[in-house]
């Protein structure tokens, strides 16, 4: 609950962009009739009394430049660990915001209530505040992700539609506690007055989805998907519309027919492109020393001294160590699990430009993975102390001087676009610094996972961050049996519809901040909530983020549980990404992999984020398996333990095995440990092995695995239903802490 209360208040300071101030706002509404605006809300759609006497208070006036919208922000907090946060419109009056945290409230992990329950929750407290709104609003199904949670709240957004069309800008969101039913937060984002271009004399949408393919292209590159602690590279196919920046055009303006980017741009205006020639790289590559590579790591006092040695070079300048450390594989993200020295920097200096830092070396070689200088300034009225083109060079110059042995093997073509925006006062701002990234170039195809990296400071010209990403020993797949890019893009755009939208464009000073609302064309999945963009470029399949083939259709499990006598709980259960319903037997005799798989969901699935160094002792567990993860994430769950022996994965779960396992699953070993205290009362209690009997018990007297016809069963083979039920049982018992 904590997270996510620190998480809303990142994203009400991120959406709102807006600046705080002591005074109060040039508003319609005042402070104290805000106030009383959201006091009279909460009891009315929260059920809370708002006491001066039990509440702090806390209020403050907001001047959203970015919306046009002045808000007052009242806060409560209770001794009793509730928080209230409510944003009232000071022009309207209306209520935009409010988000509840009740702290004491901890009880059960998982829902009590299903998905289709609560999201009639959401929508009659929707019909009840915003009965008009309700009516121009649509259920927007979000993209879902492979990682699986016990679902203990539900979230729900809804799109708004005006005649028909939808409005990228504009839209409502619920949180519904799936314990107790109660409203958590409410948000809505909804413009007023609105001025929208009609739908006349627009180009229908094959026009529009032919005009989109005609203007993309179809880029191949090698990406890595490291799940199973091993590079697993794949050549993928991406669309690629050419522009820099990320200025993707995959939308058509649907007045004028043409393909456009985010700024609302047919062409880019301003286009540089600057490369080194052939001669060049080879000068550069003649000019290599061989790099030492010792045959130990470099000691603390070597690391200080060759670190201090690289900062001043780099930076021209002397800097103090603030501290220094060795780390071997941590990081991963940054190292690619060399063995490294880090160090944090900063010197006390009137030129603000140089601050603190951090940089990471090699300890086998001494060369530099990382080095960021922190650089917190704004880019307004800036004079560049040097050019793009002048920033390329010195980037090429870094490569040539610390890296001049990877000179052939990356993409020395740069790309760049003058990028810009206004401020509230309408002032340009001007990025701070010029960034290069020299992607490495395999069997002359992009690695996107590998790349040096350099940003350099426009108004000082010096060297704020340097990046250096490079794998060893990874086999990278031919691209003989690849298919061409015509037949990916057709595939692309097979699996994709065109939908007509309105989205705000073009950020400049004469259409405002706000910009200019435009109707658009723009690409659509055709499966709805995920998101096909990566495309084997193999198999012709689309790939998702963990480089998994994406199959899943729209999960239609209600028609095959509806009427179950479990249909609530194998719902939630399902909704969590704990269970499968698709694949779902009730009777199935579970293995010991299926039964960690369980565990490992309702315990949190999250495939990128275990730790690397925990390697397995199983011996039949190979690494490049799906399995190898689960069981790893099981190891650091405390699920099972981690042996030198076979894990034997499809060894059917005895009924009690599965009470060792659930106990565990609960963190209520200790109670299980108390042997001799229990009386299981169990026909067949003497058939239940000495090491499972207080496990057992525990599981009994918190009414999670039950007997039949007072026989316990402890040797019988565990089905599906029997594990499901008393997992969804331990989750969603409230006197389990």
């Amino acid at each position: 609950m904590k997270n996510k209360k620190i998480f809303l208040m990142l994203f009400i300071f991120t959406f709102t962009l807006t600046s705080f101030v002591n005074s109060y706002a040039d508003s319609n509404i005042s402070k104290d009739d805000a106030k009383q605006t959201a006091v009279k809300f909460i009891k009315e759609n929260f059920n809370i009394q708002i006491d001066d006497e039990k509440f702090e208070t806390k209020i403050r006036s907001i001047d959203n430049k970015y919306n046009g919208k002045s808000v007052w922000d009242i806060s409560w907090h209770s001794e009793k660990d509730i928080d209230i946060d409510v944003s009232v419109d000071a022009n309207s009056g209306k209520v935009i915001w409010v988000d509840k945290d009740d702290y004491s409230d901890e009880s059960a992990r998982i829902a009590k209530i299903t998905k289709e329950e609560a999201k009639k929750i959401a929508e009659d407290f929707l019909k009840k505040i915003n009965p008009n709104e309700f009516k121009e609003i649509r259920f927007l199904d979000t993209y879902e992700y492979d990682y699986k949670d016990p679902v203990r709240n539900y979230d729900f957004t809804y799109l708004r539609r005006v005649n028909g069309i939808d409005y990228i800008n504009n839209e409502i969101s619920v949180e519904v506690d799936g314990v107790t039913g109660n409203i958590n937060s409410y948000k809505k984002n909804w413009e007023e007055n609105l001025n929208l271009p009609d739908s006349k004399d627009i180009i229908e949408s094959n026009k529009a989805k032919e005009i989109l393919k005609k203007d993309t292209n179809m880029t191949i590159v090698y990406t890595s998907f490291d799940r199973f602690d091993k590079e697993n590279i794949m050549l993928l196919y991406k669309p690629n519309y050419d522009r820099p920046n990320n200025l993707r055009a995959r939308m058509v303006d649907a007045k004028k027919g043409i393909a456009i980017d985010y700024n609302g741009n047919e062409k880019i205006e301003n286009l540089k492109t600057k490369d080194i020639t052939k001669e060049e790289k080879e000068k550069i590559l003649n000019s290599v020393k061989n790099i030492e590579k010792f045959s130990k790591e470099i000691n603390e006092n070597e690391a200080e001294t060759a670190i201090k040695q690289k900062l001043k070079e780099l930076l021209n300048k002397d800097f103090e160590l603030e501290s220094l450390m060795y780390m071997e594989d941590e990081n991963y993200y940054r190292t690619n699990g060399k063995k490294v020295w880090q160090a944090c920097f900063s010197k006390n200096d009137s030129d603000e430009t140089y601050g603190e830092g951090k940089i990471i070396i090699d300890a086998l070689t001494k060369e530099v993975i990382h080095l960021d200088l922190y650089n917190f300034e704004e880019g307004k009225n800036i004079s560049p102390k040097l050019t793009w083109e002048e920033g390329y060079d010195k980037a090429v110059d870094i490569i040539k001087n610390y890296y001049p042995n990877k000179i052939m093997d990356i993409d020395t073509k740069q790309n760049y676009v003058e990028t810009y925006f206004y401020d509230e006062n309408g002032n340009k701002v001007y990025p701070l610094d010029y960034e290069y990234k020299f992607y490495r170039l395999v069997n002359g195809i992009k690695y996107e996972d590998n790349c040096i990296g350099v940003n350099i400071n426009a108004k000082t010209g010096e060297i704020n961050s340097i990046e250096y990403k490079w794998n060893k020993d990874i086999n990278f797949s031919s691209n003989e049996k690849i298919i061409d890019k015509d037949k990916a893009k057709d595939i692309y755009f097979d699996n994709h519809n065109i939908k007509l939208k309105y989205e705000r464009i073009r950020y400049d000073k004469n259409m405002g901040d706000k910009g200019k609302v435009t109707l658009l064309y723009d690409l659509e999945p055709l499966r709805g909530k995920y998101d096909f963009y990566s495309l084997d470029a193999v198999s012709g399949k689309f790939i998702d983020y963990d480089g998994n083939e994406i199959t899943k259709e729209e999960n239609n499990y209600k028609d095959k549980i509806k009427g179950h006598w479990a249909e609530k709980e194998l719902s939630i259960l399902n909704d969590s990404g704990i269970i499968n319903i698709n694949s779902f037997e009730d009777n199935k005799e579970l293995t010991k992999m299926d039964a960690v798989k369980m565990l490992v969901n309702s315990r949190g699935y999250y495939p990128n984020y275990s730790d690397k160094n925990n390697e397995l002792k199983f011996k039949d567990i190979p690494k490049d398996s799906e399995d190898y993860y689960y069981i790893q994430l099981a190891v650091e769950y405390n699920l099972i333990e981690n042996k030198e022996e076979n894990f034997k994965p499809n060894d059917k779960v005895t009924r009690e095995e599965m009470a060792k396992m659930i106990v565990k699953l609960i963190d209520k070993d200790k109670m299980a440990n108390m042997k001799g205290i229990y009386s299981l009362g169990f026909k067949d209690e003497q058939n239940i092995g000495e090491d499972y009997k207080g496990y057992v018990a525990a599981c009994k007297g918190l009414g999670i695995i039950s007997g039949n016809d007072g026989n316990f069963r402890p040797k019988d083979n565990v089905t599906m239903i029997e594990m499901t039920i008393s997992i969804y049982k331990a989750l969603s018992n409230t006197n389990i802490r």
